[in-house]
Protein backbone atom coordinates (compact mmCIF):
# COMPACT_ATOMS: atom_id res chain seq x y z
CA UNK A 1 0.00 0.00 0.00
CA UNK A 2 1.36 3.36 -0.91
CA UNK A 3 2.25 5.60 2.13
CA UNK A 4 1.41 9.46 2.75
CA UNK A 5 4.86 10.01 0.95
CA UNK A 6 3.54 8.37 -2.24
CA UNK A 7 -0.13 8.63 -2.53
CA UNK A 8 0.13 11.76 -4.63
CA UNK A 9 2.76 10.15 -7.37
CA UNK A 10 0.69 6.96 -7.83
CA UNK A 11 -2.77 9.15 -8.29
CA UNK A 12 -0.40 11.18 -10.95
CA UNK A 13 -0.88 11.22 -14.97
CA UNK A 14 2.69 10.94 -15.19
CA UNK A 15 2.58 7.64 -13.52
CA UNK A 16 -0.39 6.57 -14.49
CA UNK A 17 0.62 6.89 -18.62
CA UNK A 18 4.20 5.23 -17.18
CA UNK A 19 2.94 2.29 -15.84
CA UNK A 20 0.57 1.61 -18.88
CA UNK A 21 3.77 2.43 -21.19
CA UNK A 22 5.85 -0.42 -19.10
CA UNK A 23 2.98 -2.69 -19.03
CA UNK A 24 2.70 -2.54 -23.07
CA UNK A 25 6.40 -3.04 -23.75
CA UNK A 26 6.22 -6.50 -22.06
CA UNK A 27 3.27 -7.46 -23.76
CA UNK A 28 1.10 -7.22 -20.60
CA UNK A 29 2.35 -10.26 -19.55
CA UNK A 30 3.50 -11.08 -15.77
CA UNK A 31 6.97 -11.22 -16.14
CA UNK A 32 8.56 -13.51 -13.26
CA UNK A 33 5.23 -16.31 -14.71
CA UNK A 34 6.75 -15.64 -17.82
CA UNK A 35 10.07 -16.62 -16.61
CA UNK A 36 8.58 -19.57 -15.59
CA UNK A 37 7.36 -20.30 -18.86
CA UNK A 38 3.36 -19.57 -17.63
CA UNK A 39 1.82 -16.85 -19.35
CA UNK A 40 -0.20 -14.91 -16.98
CA UNK A 41 -1.36 -11.34 -17.38
CA UNK A 42 -0.02 -8.71 -15.75
CA UNK A 43 -1.52 -6.57 -13.25
CA UNK A 44 0.54 -4.21 -11.07
CA UNK A 45 3.45 -2.47 -12.43
CA UNK A 46 5.89 -2.82 -9.52
CA UNK A 47 8.75 -0.40 -8.47
CA UNK A 48 12.18 -2.99 -7.77
CA UNK A 49 13.49 -0.07 -5.82
CA UNK A 50 10.39 0.31 -3.08
CA UNK A 51 9.02 4.58 -3.52
CA UNK A 52 9.85 6.67 -0.08
CA UNK A 53 9.25 10.29 0.67
CA UNK A 54 13.11 10.38 0.06
CA UNK A 55 12.95 9.16 -3.77
CA UNK A 56 9.63 9.45 -5.30
CA UNK A 57 10.62 12.62 -6.85
CA UNK A 58 13.99 10.74 -8.27
CA UNK A 59 12.46 9.80 -12.12
CA UNK A 60 15.39 7.41 -12.46
CA UNK A 61 13.61 5.46 -9.24
CA UNK A 62 10.34 6.17 -9.86
CA UNK A 63 9.52 6.57 -13.49
CA UNK A 64 12.68 4.58 -15.26
CA UNK A 65 11.75 1.37 -17.12
CA UNK A 66 14.86 -0.24 -14.96
CA UNK A 67 13.04 0.02 -12.27
CA UNK A 68 9.83 -1.79 -13.24
CA UNK A 69 8.18 -4.89 -13.50
CA UNK A 70 4.83 -6.14 -14.16
CA UNK A 71 3.77 -8.63 -12.09
CA UNK A 72 0.21 -10.58 -11.79
CA UNK A 73 -1.68 -10.19 -8.41
CA UNK A 74 0.00 -13.17 -6.70
CA UNK A 75 3.95 -12.59 -7.65
CA UNK A 76 3.24 -9.01 -6.43
CA UNK A 77 1.33 -10.52 -2.90
CA UNK A 78 4.55 -13.03 -2.81
CA UNK A 79 7.09 -9.73 -3.23
CA UNK A 80 5.64 -7.85 -0.81
CA UNK A 81 4.68 -10.35 1.56
CA UNK A 82 7.89 -12.72 1.54
CA UNK A 83 10.00 -10.56 4.49
CA UNK A 84 7.20 -10.66 6.51
CA UNK A 85 6.07 -14.61 5.82
CA UNK A 86 9.88 -15.51 6.30
CA UNK A 87 10.78 -13.91 9.45
CA UNK A 88 7.55 -14.26 11.73
CA UNK A 89 8.64 -17.69 11.96
CA UNK A 90 11.43 -19.83 13.63
CA UNK A 91 12.42 -23.11 14.52
CA UNK A 92 12.92 -24.10 18.18
CA UNK A 93 15.79 -26.22 19.49
CA UNK A 94 13.72 -30.01 18.92
CA UNK A 95 13.24 -28.49 15.08
CA UNK A 96 9.43 -27.45 15.54
CA UNK A 97 8.12 -24.41 13.21
CA UNK A 98 7.00 -21.87 15.76
CA UNK A 99 6.25 -18.11 14.91
CA UNK A 100 8.54 -15.75 16.25
CA UNK A 101 7.96 -14.02 20.07
CA UNK A 102 8.65 -10.96 18.21
CA UNK A 103 6.45 -11.41 15.01
CA UNK A 104 3.62 -9.10 16.24
CA UNK A 105 6.07 -5.99 15.50
CA UNK A 106 6.49 -7.23 11.92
Amino acid sequence: MASDDTKAFYASKVWDSTRKAYAASVDGLCERCLARGIYTPGKITHHKIRLTGGNVNNPDISLSFSNLELLCQDCHNKEHHREKAQSRYTFNADGSLQIRSDSDDL
